[in-house]
């Protein structure tokens, strides 16, 4: 017997999803749009559709459909959730957070409901109702490595990043591939100062979801930029001492004690930049100083500085490395001024 109308709706939906499982996004779209040409009215495939199109980022066509399926089944769980996301990926807040909370009140054990809302009071900057209600999502389902995460994100609005890592901390023993918990828990140790466990964070991130790739350059751009902010300032120190050095051995003074400390701040510099060079990929480097000339700049500058600090360590002389130093301090001076101008 050939399938009935409601079956092939059902068939369609049943296709999408497994299409939405593997990301297949425009693949679900035809689908589901195929389906509507002959059921144009039916909330289901509407909602539905309205999901493929907000996840392709066609925020208008995701509003439409969602209020289409919302004409035809006013209390559609998804429907309503897709409208109030759609609304405020169209810059409209005050609405958004309206419909989210009406999904919430006419869904009050729908977890997703709770996340949705939740996510858009954080970011109408509402952290602690944020948090409450994120925590009534994970009373109605515990083991939501997501709910985790965006707990996570609040708890770090809030200031409170020991509990923020707690969550995302949670969140891997759920998920350990979380790419999500991942970079968060980096971008906290960045936070802090730690540039180490940041940069193995956000790389771990990367590996884990391939799509997560231009938020974790940017936030490698971002240590990047911490880390040789502190290495401008050691290279105009060193440029210093080896002007210093040089104009001494000219004037015929010793300068052994001043050579051996250039000797160890080259060495230090040395270690930085060495370290950056093996704790990043060559490809993931050179794609970050593609976007990130100033970066590129400040590690040209300190390889000079290295490479001057280097020769005065070995050479006191010649009285030409007077202006050498010079031209180290005052490119740091530029350096640093136009890092703090740039906010880089």
């Amino acid at each position: 017997m050939p399938a009935s109308g409601l079956d092939r709706v059902d068939q369609a939906v049943q296709i999408a999803g497994a299409y939405f499982e593997s990301r297949n996004y425009e693949r679900a779209r035809e689908v589901l749009s195929r389906s509507l040409a002959e059921h144009p009215n039916d909330p289901g495939l509407l909602a539905q559709h309205a999901r493929a199109e907000y996840l392709l980022k066609n925020y208008s066509g995701a509003a439409r459909s969602a209020y289409a399926a919302l004409s035809a089944a006013p209390q559609d769980e998804l429907a309503m959730r897709v409208y109030a996301a759609s609304l405020d990926a169209l810059g409209r807040g005050h609405d958004a957070l309206w419909m989210a909370w009406r999904t919430v009140i006419a869904h009050p054990h729908a977890p997703l409901a709770y996340r949705v809302y939740a996510g858009l009071l954080r970011k109408s900057r509402h952290f602690s109702s944020a948090l409450q209600v994120v925590d009534e999502e994970l009373r109605l389902d515990p083991a939501s490595p997501d709910a985790l995460v965006l707990r996570g994100m609040i708890l770090t609005e809030l200031g409170r990043i020991q509990e923020s890592d707690a969550s995302y901390r949670q969140a891997l023993t759920l998920d350990p591939g979380n790419a999500e918990a991942l970079n968060n828990m980096a971008v906290n140790r960045l936070r802090s100062g730690k540039f180490a466990p940041a940069l193995r964070g956000f790389l771990g991130a990367a590996g884990s979801d391939p799509a997560l790739g231009d938020l974790v350059r940017r936030n490698i751009g971002v240590v990047l930029r911490r880390v040789l902010a502190l290495v401008t300032i050691g290279a105009g120190l060193l440029g210093f001492l080896v002007a210093i050095a040089a104009g001494m051995h000219g004037g015929g003074h010793p300068t052994a004690a001043l050579r051996v400390v250039i000797a160890l701040i080259t060495v230090a510099l040395i270690a930085v930049l060495g370290w950056l060079r093996r704790a990043i990929p060559r490809q993931v480097l050179a794609s970050v100083l593609r976007k990130q000339y100033f970066v590129a700049v400040r590690i040209a500058h300190a390889v000079a500085a290295v490479a001057a600090g280097a020769w005065i360590t070995v050479f006191p002389g010649p009285l030409a490395m007077v202006p050498v130093g010079t031209i180290l301090v005052i490119g740091a001076l530029i350096l640093f001024r136009v890092g703090l101008y740039i906010g880089r």
